[in-house]
Order: C-alpha cells, then structure tokens, then sequence
C-alpha cells in the first residue's frame, strides 16, 4: 500500500513531508498514531478527534500539533480527503522548544507538545507556503532549511501557548459546536454564493446568534473566515508557473481578476504575481518566523 507521507526534506534533526489520504483509503478513519513531533498545514479540511478530546475542524486557517503516539481519527468534509504539508523536529528540540514556553513540558518527555492546534496568520500562512515549496524544489541548504523548520516549530507552537493560556474557560460546548458546524458548512460550499439567511437556517440559529458567536470565537466574520480559506487554498495553484492567474480567480470563487488581486493584496501585501514570486523565489531568511 503506497505511504500516506512522502518526505521532501530530512536530517537527524528536522523533517519535512507532504501528506495525503484521500477519503475512499481505507485508512482514512484512522492512518495510526502519529510518529512525529510535528506541525501540520492543512491544504483541505477534515473532522479530526484527538483520543480523549472534543472533535474540531482542521482546515487552512489552523495548524495541527502531534506528539509521537498521539492517536487520532478524522471524518471527511472536502471530496479531497485530507491533505497537508508538515513539519517535524526531533525530540530533543520538540522538549526544548516546549520548555522554553512552558517549563511543565520538561517533566513529560513522551509528550512535549500540549495545544492540539493553533490559529495561523496570514504572514506564517505565506512563511510555510513558501518554505515547503522551496524545499521540494531543493533550493535550500541543509543549514538554510534546519534553521527555518526549527524557528517555523518554534513559532507555532509559542503562538500555541499563548492562545491557550488567553483561552476562555467559560465557553459554552453549544457554542463551540455551534462555530464547528458552520466552518463546515461554509468549507462544504466554499465556491458556492451563500447568504447569512441560508446559513442561519441551516444551522437553525438566528442570524444576529449566528454572526455574534462565530466572530467571538474565530475572531472573524463569516465572510472574513471564507475569503481567507479561499485565498490560502489558491496559493497551492500559484506555484504553478504555468497557471494563468484569471483562471485561479474564477476557480477559487472570485468574480474577476482585478476582484482576487484585490484581495490577495489587502490579505498578503502583495499582488498574485508578485505572490508567485515569493513563493518560489523569495529568499526564505526574508520570510523567517524566527527572524
């Protein structure tokens, strides 16, 4: 049976790999416990259930974290099944990485990464997108690349700490279920036109309910969430040097080009060809979280 993971990049000290599993494998409920302290960069959007805690959604606007053993299932949202790219450091660094933000990872060495997931900006959003694409190209040094992946670790897993220690205790499950249930509804139809209306219906909830809670607990609007998953899903086609950026604009649910660069400038800083640019040729240092 073919790997789910194909690595792209290795030492003794870092990996980096893309993986996929689409949703007719046999092993999509369950590929087995996880081997890698690692995080992950979604590319689609899955159910995942972590052994002993509450389910949640994973798609673009999140990273993943994993602790070697750590066991988990998902449950299928995208027809794509789950696709991500992730990035690993070996044990001794995961511990140090973790102790430097929370001195209690030091007394359990099995498991050094506490947080399930964390939110991502736009910034690292652009920072992995890249880095990935260069290391697959093999356009970076073995220093380069051990150096970045350390500081991308290092810096998702800070943001980590942080959003969960300023999390708040009090919220409420039905909320939660509530905001977990329209990020897939909105994932399911991504490219489709929706109206608060519908959506509300849907999810049998007012719409003034609606728009309160998830921009409480996601920090964003619904229309806001949507037009970031549907800008960091077009990156994957903006690597490829052949596309043609009005076809990307049209696929990835915008009216026009000059509709999508517009966005993607407001989003990145930059235009979709200047995007491109930094994707594939960019000096990462320039782009480094550890910087």
């Amino acid at each position: 049976m073919k790997p789910l993971d194909t690595i792209v990049f290795e030492t003794s000290l870092v990996r980096a790999a893309r993986f996929r599993c689409y949703a007719r494998d046999s092993r999509f409920r369950d590929s087995g416990p996880a081997v890698n302290c690692a995080v992950v960069f979604p590319r689609t959007a899955v159910w995942l259930c972590y052994s002993g805690q509450r389910p949640f959604v994973a798609d673009p606007s999140l990273a993943t974290i994993y602790n070697p053993g750590q066991e988990y299932t998902r449950k299928e949202i995208s027809r794509d099944g789950d696709r991500c790219e992730w990035f690993g450091v070996s044990p001794e660094i995961a511990r140090e990485i973790a102790g430097s933000f929370d001195p209690r990872a030091l007394d359990r060495p099995e498991r050094p990464f506490a947080p399930a997931s964390t939110s991502v900006d736009h910034d690292l959003y652009l920072v992995q997108r890249a880095l990935f694409t260069r290391l697959e190209r093999n356009e970076m040094n073995t220093l380069q690349a051990e150096e970045i992946i350390i500081g991308l670790v290092t810096t998702v897993i800070g943001r980590a700490c942080e959003n969960a220690k300023a999390g708040d205790s009090t919220d409420r499950d039905w909320q939660v279920d509530l905001v977990e249930r329209c990020k897939v509804s909105l994932l399911r139809t991504l490219y489709d036109r929706r109206t608060l209306g519908e959506l509300a219906s849907e999810l049998d909830v007012s719409p003034f309910h609606l728009c309160r809670v998830f921009r409480t607990h996601v920090g964003h609007t619904l229309h806001e969430y949507r037009t970031d998953l549907r800008l960091r899903m077009a990156l994957e086609k903006l690597t490829e040097r052949t596309s043609d950026l009005s076809r990307v604009a049209l696929e990835s649910g915008f009216s026009s080009h000059s509709h999508f660069t517009a966005a993607v400038r407001r989003k990145f800083g930059k235009t979709p060809s200047a995007l491109r640019q930094a994707l594939t040729r960019t000096t990462i240092d320039a782009l480094s979280p550890a910087g």
